[in-house]
């Protein structure tokens, strides 16, 4: 009889727990991008830095909240450093960046990233390069809206991106770097951390113009070059440049056009270069594109002019390497250019030969 009471009492201890076990979160991590690169970072400092997203990638339910998260960065295999991040700190940098919306049909095209995501948070690292950084391991604890909770590890392996194909500046003359790559304060969604903005200088008084005008501006209409040979891959010539710099249109008008998520990178034209390295330049002159996708391109072939069309906020040509074929879903690459020799970041004046 005590043998019979004694089971019962243990089915009856078990039935209570699986009801605790069942309703904790059920999600898992992902990085993005899902490759991460370090890059030295500018002015001889002697360090590099890399930035990438956690995202949480929900099963169920996605109202979840971070509790807490543990970093711990290694250097072949030895802890070079740890890091605890509180519910308040992660808080602070907890965002939305993935989640598609289903009545939303137009969607910031960074939202193409079709991800059941409950929410991603954003880390920032910056380093000395003698320390050899080459991993990370990111444990976070979520919890839902009633208070059960769950953990997740993810491991990042932390490397240089090692550049395939030799690329010159693509244009020529003077200029002068605007908005560049995330880990200096740049562009920041996965989708283009590592492209840069550039614009064109006049060669007599290096003045960029600060009038209300596209024909005003120094680089306005310059020549766009394909910075090295392959094939197009896209091309597009019928995005209306901004009446002014300074502005950028809404939603609504790229709704009425062709692809309209694409419209936001303007007139714009992506070369494959082979060893999935893709150049894209966007935001250029409308009409003044040259080139058709199969089209081969040699290095140094006008493509197109500088301008003003798409997401732009005044006349620039920006530029990324990427490891796709097309914008938004692909993530960019660290890259230089042969033909300048100064580091690409914010406020760097150069000559491209």
């Amino acid at each position: 009889m005590n043998r019979v009471l004694r089971l019962l009492v243990a089915s009856a201890c078990l039935f209570a727990v699986q009801p605790t076990w069942a309703q904790q979160p059920d999600f898992r991590l992902q990085v993005v991008p899902a490759s991460v690169y370090k890059v030295d970072d500018p002015g001889n400092l002697n360090t590099s830095s890399f930035v990438f997203n956690i995202a949480v990638i929900c099963f169920t339910d996605c109202e979840l909240t971070p509790i807490s998260a543990r970093l711990e960065l290694s250097s072949a295999g030895s802890i070079v450093e740890r890091q605890d991040w509180t519910t308040e700190m992660l808080a602070k940098i907890k965002q939305i960046s993935y989640r598609i919306h289903p009545n939303d049909p137009f969607a910031w095209p960074t939202s193409e990233f079709t991800l059941p995501e409950a929410f991603d948070v954003l880390f920032y690292f910056r380093h000395p390069q003698a320390l050899a950084i080459d991993s990370a391991a990111v444990r976070l604890t979520v919890a839902d809206a009633k208070g059960h909770r769950a953990e997740q590890m993810l491991g990042i392996p932390i490397r240089y991106y090692q550049q395939k194909t030799t690329l010159i500046a693509p244009f020529r003359g003077h200029g002068i770097v605007g908005q560049d790559w995330i880990t200096t304060g740049g562009h920041h969604q996965y989708s283009n951390a590592f492209g840069i903005d550039l614009d064109g200088l006049d060669a007599k008084d290096g003045e960029l113009s600060d009038a209300n005008e596209n024909e005003a501006d120094a680089g306005w209409g310059r020549e766009i070059l394909a910075p090295a040979g392959g094939t197009v891959v896209y091309a597009r010539n019928d995005v209306p440049d901004n009446p002014h710099p300074g502005t950028s249109p809404g939603d609504d008008y790229y709704k009425p056009l062709h692809d309209p998520s694409m419209a936001y990178a303007g007139n714009c034209v992506i070369i494959d270069h082979g060893n999935s390295e893709y150049s894209v330049m966007m935001h250029m002159q409308t009409g003044s594109v040259t080139v058709k996708v199969g089209d081969l391109v040699a290095t140094g072939q006008v493509i197109g002019r500088l301008g003003n069309s798409g997401s732009a906020h005044g006349p620039h040509l920006h530029y990324q390497l990427q490891s796709g074929p097309r914008p938004w879903r692909y993530p960019s690459l660290p890259f230089r250019f042969q033909n300048i020799d100064a580091p690409l970041h914010r406020g760097e004046y150069f000559v491209a030969k």
